[in-house]
């Protein structure tokens, strides 16, 4: 457990207090005390991480930080729309006025306009960092993002499966068989470790890359609108719970959208500055 939790710390802080900070915890043991100060620690390491090397360096790295946080608040706050809508809609609770409907309808337009942004800032890393990464034979840069694409496959189909043994047998629901709960609950779980591995596979490959910041200037520029998608998400969404007033998975997505909206705005104000400065020539 101590392990996992040491490898939750940031790639920066573990090349500069990582064999420090086993030590310490060696010599601690790692009672629920010690595992809980780690973790707080982690926690504390991501919002506040440390660069070290030549100021351009740093700059770089704060760049490159601020990218890989905006992506997984993305991802973060992305997944919360469709489970409050589902918590509210699916069917409608007493008290989804149409006000609670246009918000959450609203939040679907956001997540819709936040991905068109979210799609032009990848397609910018692919063509400046992983293109010539491909084309270099550089293959540990383009390695962590395999997991995601072979999964996505993999959901794809196991969504298509289910929906078509959904189809052929009417009957199974409301009251399904073990069969089909077993396939369904796969592909909930394959879902849920898509999300994961989606998350934390762009961040590893763009950290190898390694690429200047002149060259992720572009798409940090475009996380801002990212940042303020997550922002309206956030907004909208808590508006629509607490108008609707109901359930606690509801309540649990709003929380989720609200913190992921806080990581990124957090990261984008630290990051700005260092955008100031590569604008310079």
């Amino acid at each position: 457990m101590i392990r996992v939790l040491l490898a939750c710390y940031p790639p920066s802080f573990r090349e500069r207090y990582g064999a420090e900070l086993a030590a310490l915890v060696e010599d601690a043991g790692a009672g629920p005390r010690v595992c809980w100060n780690v973790a707080v620690g982690a926690a504390a390491a991501w919002l506040r991480p440390a660069f070290t090397g030549e100021p351009s360096e740093r700059v770089r790295l704060r760049v490159q930080a601020g990218l890989s946080a905006t992506w997984v608040a993305w991802c973060v706050g992305m997944l919360t729309v469709p489970v409050v809508a589902r918590a509210l809609l699916d069917p409608p609770v007493p008290s989804a006025t149409g006000t609670v409907r246009a918000l959450v309808w609203g939040a679907w337009m956001v997540m819709l306009a936040g991905g068109a942004v979210v799609a032009g800032c990848a397609l910018l890393l692919a063509r400046r960092v992983l293109v010539p990464a491909l084309r270099s034979g550089r293959r540990r840069v383009w390695r962590p993002l395999l997991p995601a694409v072979v999964l996505l496959v993999l959901d794809l189909a196991g969504g298509g499966g289910v929906w078509l043994l959904r189809r052929g047998h009417p009957a199974v629901w409301p009251h399904p068989s073990i069969a089909f709960v077993a396939a369904v609950l796969g592909w909930l779980a394959g879902l849920v470790a898509l999300a994961v591995v989606g998350a934390a596979g762009p961040p590893v490959a763009l950290r190898r890359a390694g690429p200047p910041a002149r060259v992720m200037r572009l798409p940090a520029v475009l996380a801002i609108g990212v940042t303020a998608a997550l922002t309206a998400l956030a907004v909208v969404q808590a508006a629509a719970v607490l108008l609707a007033g109901h359930g606690p998975i509801a309540c649990g997505g709003a929380v989720m959208a609200v913190l992921a909206a806080g990581g990124a705005l957090l990261s984008t104000w630290r990051t700005v500055p260092a955008l100031r400065v590569t604008s310079h020539p």
